[in-house]
């Protein structure tokens, strides 16, 4: 849906300031939109999704780890919402499909769900853009990341550029051709880095992110984990012109609003990911790093 379309329907959560901030910048911030009993089930699913990983008989692909000084921790699950119910019972309820539809139109789709540990000494990721994982239709998709516990700067944020999502989409590849998943360094000159916003915030926030807006994160220099759910929806009228790495039994669900008969589309250049089945599924950084 165009942008002067989804300006004429009425507003279910944010206010038109809050909305046009989002056009503009290609991010918002929604603090303390959650109450406590929402955010301490969130938190209990997450503790559940740990408690599961610790017996490896138990443990699906989906569940990744990493390494840090202090030993091997749980750095994310994906496609979350299969793994819990109350995730996604969040994932399809009024809090995230309200205010997707407030910035994508009255009719959302499920794409994703993902939960970031970020336990202290982990790792951040460089500067990229969304939209190269899932190509698009239209620039409709977007991230919503909701905020377990107060985020402050050691913790690594998210850093965001605001205005990258208005073009253009960097090449994130090397200058040889192999897949980053980052944007490549001979395209990093391109980048007014200086302009960036770390996104901090208190507990119960949602950070929300355009497909197109560059962003990146530094790791977490806290003594405190920096858990995160991580939600992605975009309008009904968008199709993928690629299938996405995360094969959630949920994808592409309408989860507001009805299907749409049409499709969007918006003329934008981008260099298509890897064929995903073949990588079975490759990270952000799994290549990279």
């Amino acid at each position: 849906m165009r942008q002067q379309d989804i300006l004429k329907h009425s507003l279910q959560v944010l206010t038109n300031e809050q909305r046009r901030f989002y056009f503009d910048n290609g991010y918002l911030l929604v603090e303390r939109c959650l109450d406590d009993d929402t955010v301490n089930r969130l938190r209990v699913a997450m503790t559940d999704l740990i408690e599961r990983a610790e017996t490896p008989s138990d443990c699906p692909r989906d569940f990744e780890f990493e390494t840090t000084a202090k030993g091997r921790h749980l750095r994310q699950v994906l496609c979350a919402a299969d793994h819990h119910p109350d995730l996604w019972d969040y994932a399809r309820g009024p809090i995230l499909t309200e205010l997707a539809a407030d910035l994508v139109g009255p009719d959302v789709m499920f794409r994703e769900a993902t939960i970031s540990f970020k336990s202290p000494g982990g790792r951040g990721f460089d500067w990229h853009q969304d939209i190269v994982f899932f190509p698009s239709s239209n620039l409709s998709p977007l991230m919503m990341l909701t905020f377990l516990e107060d985020v402050t700067l050691d913790m690594g944020p998210t850093r965001v550029i605001p205005g990258t999502h208005r073009g253009p989409v960097f090449d994130h590849y090397d200058s040889q051709g192999n897949w980053l998943g980052l944007i490549g360094e001979h395209h990093k000159k391109h980048l007014c880095d200086d302009e960036a916003v770390d996104v901090t915030g208190p507990a119960g926030s949602i950070l929300v992110t355009n497909c197109a807006l560059v962003h990146s994160a530094l790791p977490n220099h806290s003594v405190s984990r920096r858990p995160m759910v991580v939600m992605g929806y975009q309008s009904a009228d968008a199709i993928s012109y690629t299938d996405i790495p995360y094969q959630s039994r949920y994808k592409w669900e309408i989860v507001r609003g009805l299907p749409s008969p049409y499709v969007h589309t918006e003329a934008y250049e981008l260099k298509m990911p890897p064929d995903w089945a073949e990588h079975k599924g490759v990270r952000i950084d799994n290549l990279y790093q």
